[in-house]
């Protein structure tokens, strides 16, 4: 609107007005509100209220962004104006208590939300991570329990199996099994939860051996390495018939055999068979035979009249005892007779039995030898100790040391050429309190705990067999 102005039109030779001002009177509404007319003419904008709050410094600081608390402080400042009506004043700051208090909701509510976001988010997140878990440890149990499926099956075919061939061949079961009883070794090869599987494996792969002697050095085989033996053994039973799965490992032994591990079950049971046997060591060689395996057992307290190489003195014990003539083949004293002390009268004896059953008979109630009832043990495993240095796990043919050290006195000298036999010097202790080759050394009895860790068939006080 143009500005309104007072006063007629002007005449020729009539003085000019000057320019005429603004008309800043306040115009009265119905509703008692006053208005500045050159206010409303000029405000057109946020922008321009911007401007014109920021020029009043009713807004402050300038240039910053509008929030609800800058407005409510401009509206504090708009009420305490010149000229503005205490009603009005009363209304402008009711206007900014009332946006003081829609800040403080909006800001809770938005602070709600966020927590409640971030708490829908990280629920969900934990359900995910519960399900993914859950999922893991179900597929986990699965996987075991189809494992313990295929181990139970596997071993079930295995007891089948030896339960078929001991009906076939009764002469080697003295004592047949009553029904709904299982024999020692069934019970290891499948056995209860409380048996040491470590005990179970070593069990089912021993079911599974023949020792086989007679490759000498001159021979097709005496040069081979293990890698060659097996292949060229398997060979011969695949010619001989045998199907399917053959031999896992060969091994050559310290003492020249041969360690044959058979693959499969049904490769062992064939290989039993006495016709099988025979072909194979005929087309091995005409000295290769297999050697059924021995038993080592341990008398205590045996009178030292007994001559282990006198023939008739075994032969007594076989009769004495009932025992079936040649279950036991060897006996040698345990410690050398040039250890012993004047006054000793009995000593421990070693026995070699050819048969499990008897030599299990014998840990049960003992041998009667030399007219006195002795009591029996297993030889169980027992760590390695160097003969030549009287140090640890290795034998006295791969010893690095140069000078041989006595057993006795610790001296660089054979044991058997000790020239102070009573002196006593452990080497692994570095004490004079005992000799090295005591059976109370502590180093020695540390081992022996290490050993029956490592072989847990020495905890069982019978040999594993068929009889039940």
């Amino acid at each position: 609107m143009a500005s309104l102005t007072k006063g007629n039109p002007t005449d020729t030779g009539q003085k000019k007005q000057a320019d005429p001002k603004p008309n800043t009177r306040q115009e009265t509404r119905r509703t008692g509100t006053l208005i500045a007319t050159e206010s409303v003419e000029e405000i057109r904008s946020a922008e321009m209220a911007r401007i014109y709050l920021e020029k009043g410094l009713y807004l402050c600081p300038q240039g910053e962004p509008i929030t609800p608390t800058s407005l409510k402080y401009c509206l504090h400042q708009i009420s305490r104006m010149p000229g503005i009506t205490v009603p009005i004043g009363k209304a402008v700051r009711a206007a900014a208590l009332l946006i003081e208090e829609f800040e403080e909701n909006a800001v809770a509510e938005t602070i709600r939300d966020t927590v409640n976001t971030q708490l829908s988010s990280l629920t969900e997140d934990f359900q995910l991570l519960a399900t993914n878990v859950k999922e893991q440890i179900d597929g986990r149990l699965e996987e075991r329990l189809t494992d313990l499926d295929k181990y139970t099956t596997r071993m079930d075919k295995v007891i089948s199996k030896m339960e078929t061939n001991n009906a076939s061949l009764p002469q080697n079961r003295t004592h047949p099994a009553p029904h709904g009883h299982r024999s020692y070794t069934e019970t290891l090869i499948s056995p209860p939860r409380h048996v040491d599987p470590r005990l179970a494996a070593k069990e089912g792969i021993r079911a599974r051996q023949f020792m086989l002697e007679g490759i000498t050095k001159d021979s097709k085989y005496g040069e081979m390495n293990n890698s060659q033996l097996k292949t060229e053994l398997s060979k011969i039973l695949r010619e001989l018939g045998l199907q399917g799965k053959g031999i896992r490992a060969v091994s050559r032994q310290r003492l020249g055999g041969l360690l044959i591990e058979m693959e499969s079950d049904n490769a062992t049971a064939w290989l039993k068979e006495e016709d099988n046997a025979k072909e194979f060591c005929d087309k091995v060689g005409p000295d290769a035979k297999f050697k059924t395996r021995t038993y080592n057992l341990i008398a205590y307290n045996v009178p030292i009249t007994l001559d282990p190489e006198n023939e008739k003195h075994l032969a007594e014990i076989h009769e004495i005892n009932q025992v079936e003539k040649g279950s036991i083949t060897k006996a040698r004293w345990v410690k050398p007779i040039a250890r012993r002390s004047p006054s000793q009268r009995s000593a421990h004896l070693i026995l070699t039995f050819t048969d499990v059953n008897t030599a299990n008979r014998a840990l049960t109630n003992g041998l009667l030898i030399c007219h006195s009832k002795v009591k029996m043990d297993k030889v169980k495993k027992e760590p390695i100790r160097c003969l030549k240095c009287q140090r640890w796990n290795h034998y006295a043919k791969d010893c690095p040391a140069k000078e041989d050290t006595c057993s006795n006195c610790a001296g660089l000298h054979r044991s058997s050429q000790c020239p102070n036999p009573l002196k006593r010097r452990c080497v692994s202790c570095n004490t004079d309190e005992h000799a090295s080759w005591s059976r109370e050394c502590p180093t020695f009895l540390r081992k022996i705990d290490d050993c029956n860790s490592k072989h847990p068939e020495n905890a069982l006080p019978l040999i594993p067999s068929d009889e039940p």
